[in-house]
């Protein structure tokens, strides 16, 4: 990616070049006078709709990052909404605005955030995190805030739900959304709803979601904070006119913000991609086959969890599979009180320090899967020095071997929850990292873990950990996609 500095002030002007994408962006907000190169990179994605990708540096999803990072940026989010909105400055704003600026101390401005007193925000809010990038933003978030909860969308099928909100991504590889909510109060008493995101682009998906919640629950306040601001002119008066129409407030925040253009020359050539492009394909023909591969060096470890930090509910896969393996309530996927995610600090602390023992090396990679990224994101900040995290995605990109490109190499893998799904790892280089930790929310069977495990050694990875988060230290995989009651012994 080329990227080129066309005027010294804002706004600021940017030109971005991936292969035969061209965009023009003009900054017009950095409230915290942040490095753009920074905050993102460019990358083409395999969606027609919309071909360009802004891959953050500072979410840990595609991008190895310092586990502190994002929920850093997360804060800085948290406190920029609680100084320009609620008019409460929070006691580490300066702190965590430096950190995130300067990569520096960012472990001793986490402690000391955890020990201060939280943001209290005038009237009860609801805080919701979009699957699935921004689970974890949103999640970091909302750890800052009393008197609040959260909640995370999903597009995962729980066939024993209702879901209480659904709505659509129009854009994105997987459009769908649903909210499942165990106990609809906090939706209903909310006052405020504040809606995270890495990024908003047109800002559709966000007033879907709006329009969804106000039909049934209307609220007089409405607030969008995301990484990025990209919104032009247009789609502000977009958000302009549902205000008046809901007879509601919208207002959004960012750590940047401004307005881009750009030119496709693929597609007005009606041109293909180069096919070396594409991600190398794992594990379909050890599923097929069910070839087993050597695991003298791969380790399942398991944390009981106990009843009350757990949500017995099943999941259906496109294979018709139930999962009955329970789902961790410490997510947001159903609902969050900061009571319960106060528990996450200490979890996390206690097997972060447990899986820091089993470290065989100095670099050490933290993947999460899909939507489960903030937990394993904070045990990761716990497994000490030389660790980096990101996670698995649902995200089709074109990979391109270029330093200046943001996703140079990657992996896609059939879903381990779910076969009919395609998975993707990128940014994951050759014989650089010791061992992986591998982090699920629940049980599935060992056969649906060798792609897994075909990408970690032919990327020379000989140390793999897969970290469950089970209901029983007596459970194991289970054995048997189609007797999801049955477990190995």
């Amino acid at each position: 990616m080329n990227n080129k500095i066309l005027s010294a002030y804002l706004p600021k002007t940017y030109q971005y070049k991936a292969e035969d994408l061209s965009l023009e962006i003009c900054f017009q907000s950095n409230p915290f006078d942040l490095d753009p190169e920074s905050l993102f990179a460019l990358a083409l994605r395999k969606n027609r709709r919309r071909r360009f990708l802004f891959v953050s540096k500072v979410l840990g999803k595609h991008i190895p990052v310092n586990p502190l990072l994002p929920l850093l940026a997360g804060a800085a989010l948290a406190v920029q909404y609680a100084k320009e909105l609620l008019g409460i400055e929070h006691p580490c704003y300066a702190a965590i605005i430096q950190a995130l600026k300067t990569k520096q101390q960012m472990s001793e401005v986490f402690e000391t955030l955890i020990k201060k007193p939280l943001i209290a925000p005038p009237e009860k809010t609801l805080f919701i995190g979009f699957a699935e990038t921004a689970t974890a933003l949103g999640h970091s978030v909302f750890s800052l805030f009393d008197n609040a909860c959260y909640l995370h969308t999903t597009r995962e099928e729980i066939p024993c739900l209702k879901p209480e909100l659904d709505f659509r991504e129009e854009h994105s590889h997987a459009v769908n959304h649903r909210c499942y909510v165990m106990n609809n109060a906090d939706l209903k008493t909310a006052q405020t709803i504040v809606f995270i995101d890495d990024e908003l682009t047109t800002g559709n998906t966000v007033l879907n979601i709006i329009q969804a919640i106000h039909r049934q629950y209307p609220k007089k306040n409405y607030v969008i904070l995301s990484l990025l601001d990209w919104r032009s002119a247009e789609h502000r008066a977009r958000f302009k006119q549902v205000e008046s129409e809901l007879g509601t407030e919208i207002q959004a925040l960012s750590l940047m913000g401004g307005e881009f253009k750009y030119s496709d020359l693929a597609k007005e050539q009606n041109a293909n991609v180069n096919p070396s492009w594409e991600p190398q394909i794992f594990g379909q023909l050890s599923q097929e086959e069910g070839k087993p591969l050597p695991e003298p060096h791969f380790i399942s470890k398991y944390f009981p969890f106990d009843e009350s930090e757990l949500v017995a509910v099943y999941s259906q896969d496109s294979s018709g599979w139930l999962n009955k393996t329970p789902y961790l309530r410490l997510t947001g996927r159903f609902g969050l009180s900061w009571s319960n995610h106060q528990k996450s600090i200490s979890l996390a602390r206690k097997i972060g320090g447990k899986l820091k023992l089993m470290r065989q090396g100095s670099k050490t990679l933290c993947l999460g899967t899909g939507e489960f990224m903030y937990f394993p994101m904070l045990i990761s900040t716990y497994m000490g020095e030389g660790v980096s995290f990101h996670s698995t995605t649902r995200s089709p990109i074109y990979t391109i071997a270029r330093t200046d490109y943001a996703v140079q190499n990657g992996c896609s893998f059939l879903c381990p929850e779910d076969p009919g799904i395609i998975n993707y790892v990128y940014n994951l280089p050759e014989n650089y990292y010791d061992d992986v930790y591998f982090f699920m929310e629940r049980e599935v069977s060992r056969k649906r873990l060798y792609p897994l495990q075909q990408i970690i050694q032919a990327k020379g990875i000989f140390h793999a950990v897969f970290v469950i988060c089970s209901s029983s230290p007596e459970r194991r995989f289970l054995s048997d996609p189609k007797n999801p009651t049955a477990a190995n012994p």
